[in-house]
């Protein structure tokens, strides 16, 4: 804050342009309120305020506003729910179909509403003669008014609020077998409070209000349709000073219900939304999670591996086998065959189709259709909460409302497990990977790799007959993956079905994996055994993930042509015209200050680009008009001794037996 001449202070940084139009906007929204409070009689108030009939108005106002709340509610929210996650032809009409009663004039929404459902009306005579329904002139026709005045508000804010909830959480829930039901009721909405409290309360407070459609529709009938707002239209006429006193009362709820709402319908002072959704939930929701939802047949073809019966906890370890076949069309096209027990890291470049591979298995994804078989069960045609496939999603997606005992019990309680079973079942499994003492703690009182550990706890508890990691490890810092790296693997050593680990990282793929899927643009490139993959590389990326240099070309009389440009000279050529993959090891890349003489046979002149610290060694990108860029791996002292640094000249050598290729 700065100060104007006379000791007056204004924002830092506020221009007077923008502040004076501000300042006057503020002054005429705020007048009319201070003209209500300086001209209410406040001695007379409670006189005013427990008048008969304006204690009748009241009485009728609450009836009507929560009538028209709970029928807000319960046509609202779903209607939210189709617009916010549902796409349909016609959507953008719906959509504004909501909003039109919030731009609509009020007497004229009641004229509408006549020529609808009034005696004359479209729908009114088919009512009162087949069910004997009249709704103008009722009290349910004020309600039906209000109805249609503040349902909107509901649905906008709900709207909002899951359009900003990630569908990971509600995907990862049916993963663990719960129902689309199941799946609303305990992760949805409860993660969508906040937006639903605001929406209740604004759609409330609008329905409180509402005149104008009501006095069209259904009159102004005492005791009948008279609300508080059509109350205060009649004693403007006879006693003003009253009509200032139930306004007053109008405006104190109005106020009331902004307050409690501390700016989240206009998004000021918004928090986490995992917080708010805690915060909403209660602690009761951390130690039940659904203890009220429906519950899904424990015995259906797609439960639990082992078929849980509804009274029985998870036993210590599942004795079942699951091998897994798939057929995958779309997208992403290959077929999986693999044996209980068996993990598969699934690797390639961005947009290869991983997470569609996944997703595919999961039946969440019209991009790819998986024709799928676990054991001797064909889990093709059902549905994701039936399939007996977990997911354990990038970021883990924890349930931000549940504790991580609650999110282990989940899968379980999803299956008809029994509450004090289901959490001792899941109490066990959190104490198998290290994190039983964090039983009681929220997901954001995590770290990474503690909630890592529970995300994969929450899988295995739900015993899974197919298990889908994507970039478990990807989020957590180099000591961490270690270590949950380590749990990791050790659990998967038990687990009777086949697991998927989508990854980047080939210390991953090497360490948990019995066998590598190499994807790129949809199709598999490799599947072959870590070791295998390993030494022949079948795809540039692989090679560049493990740290080769990779130049893909065709053979010709003198060698490899690389793609990039330039001629390589191998050992043991083939054939020309041969199209292959060279891997040449950073290690076996010789640089040199000036043209070296002797033995190798491949030799390029070149440019320094970059240097970056590997362990105690050095790895150095060199560019060259003659070849592709090149990867060296030399010394520090080697590379002071050189006098290398970014743009410096060099020379770079390869002997021609320490080049491997594979044919493509």
């Amino acid at each position: 804050m700065r100060a104007f001449p006379g000791g007056r202070l204004r924002p830092r940084g506020a221009p007077l342009t923008l502040l004076l139009p501000a300042l006057l906007a503020i002054a005429f929204l705020l007048l009319p309120l201070v003209g209500i409070l300086a001209r209410a009689e406040w001695s007379r108030l409670g006189t005013h305020l427990t008048e008969p009939d304006t204690v009748e108005a009241l009485k009728l106002s609450l009836i009507v506003s929560f009538w028209s709340l709970g029928l807000s509610l319960l046509f609202g929210v779903p209607l939210a729910w189709l617009l916010a996650r549902v796409s349909f032809p016609g959507k953008t009409l719906v959509r504004s179909l909501v909003l039109l009663p919030m731009v609509l004039p009020p007497t004229v929404g009641g004229v509408a509403l006549l020529l609808g459902f009034g005696r004359r009306g479209l729908l009114g005579p088919w009512l009162e003669d087949s069910l004997g329904i009249t709704l103008p002139f009722h009290t349910s026709g004020a309600v039906l008014a209000a109805t249609f005045v503040a349902m909107p508000f509901l649905v906008i804010s709900l709207e909002g609020s899951l359009a900003g909830l990630r569908p990971a959480y509600e995907e990862t829930a049916a993963s663990l077998g719960a129902s689309p039901v199941r799946v609303f009721l305990t992760v949805t909405l409860p993660m969508v409070a906040p937006g639903l409290a605001a929406g209740a309360a604004l759609t409330w407070a609008r329905a409180l209000g509402e005149f104008g459609a009501t006095i069209t529709f259904a009159g102004n009938l005492p005791g009948t349709t008279q609300t508080l707002p059509l109350r205060v239209y009649l004693l403007l006429q006879d006693d003003p000073e009253a009509a200032t006193s139930v306004s007053l009362l109008l405006l104190a709820i109005a106020m009331a219900v902004l307050i409690a709402l501390r700016g989240r319908w206009t998004g000021g002072g918004t928090r986490d939304r995992s917080s708010a959704a805690h915060e909403a939930s209660g602690a009761d929701a951390a130690d039940d999670p659904g203890a009220n939802a429906p519950q899904d047949p424990p015995g259906n073809p797609g439960g639990p591996a082992g078929d849980l019966p509804p009274n029985s906890a998870a036993p210590a370890a599942d004795a079942s086998r699951w091998r897994m076949r798939a057929e995958v069309t779309g997208f992403t096209r290959l077929t999986l065959d693999a044996e209980p027990g068996t993990t598969i890291a699934v690797v390639g470049p961005n947009g290869a189709g991983k997470t569609t591979l996944l997703r595919a298995l999961l039946g969440l994804t019209p991009r790819s259709h998986a024709t799928l078989r676990l054991g001797e069960l064909d889990v093709t045609a059902l549905p994701p909460h039936r399939r007996g496939v977990a997911w354990v999603p990038q970021n883990g997606a924890l349930f931000p409302h549940l504790n991580a005992l609650a999110n282990t019990a989940y899968g379980l309680r999803a299956h008809g497990v029994r509450r004090a079973d289901a959490r001792r079942a899941a109490q066990e499994w959190l104490d198998r990977l290290g994190v039983g003492h964090l039983a009681r703690r929220r997901p954001h009182q995590l770290s990474g790799g503690q909630a890592q550990r529970v995300a994969l706890a929450r899988a295995l508890a739900a015993r899974p007959r197919l298990l889908l990691l994507d970039e478990p490890l990807a989020a957590l810092d180099q000591t961490t993956r270690g270590q949950v790296r380590h749990t990791l693997r050790r659990h998967l050593d038990g687990f009777g079905g086949v697991c998927l680990i989508v990854t980047h990282d080939p210390v991953e793929a090497v360490s948990l994996a019995d066998r590598v899927l190499v994807l790129d643009a949809g199709r598999a490139l490799q599947d072959a055994p870590p070791a295998e993959v390993t030494r022949n590389p079948r795809s540039p990326w692989v090679a560049r993930m493990l740290g080769r240099n990779a130049w893909p070309g065709t053979f010709g009389p003198d060698g490899l042509v690389p793609a990039g440009g330039g001629r390589l000279v191998v050992a043991d050529p083939p054939a020309p015209g041969t199209a292959a993959l060279a891997i040449i090891a950073p290690e076996a890349v010789s640089v040199h200050r000036d043209r070296p003489a002797g033995s190798p046979r491949n030799v390029w002149p070149g440019t320094v680009r970059e240097i970056t610290a590997l362990g105690s060694r050095l790895r150095i990108l060199v560019t060259s008009p003659e070849a592709p860029d090149l990867v060296a791996e030399i010394t520090p002292e080697a590379a002071a001794e050189l006098r290398l640094a970014d743009g410096a000249a060099i020379w770079t050598s390869v002997k021609a037996t320490e080049v491997t290729w594979v044919a493509l």
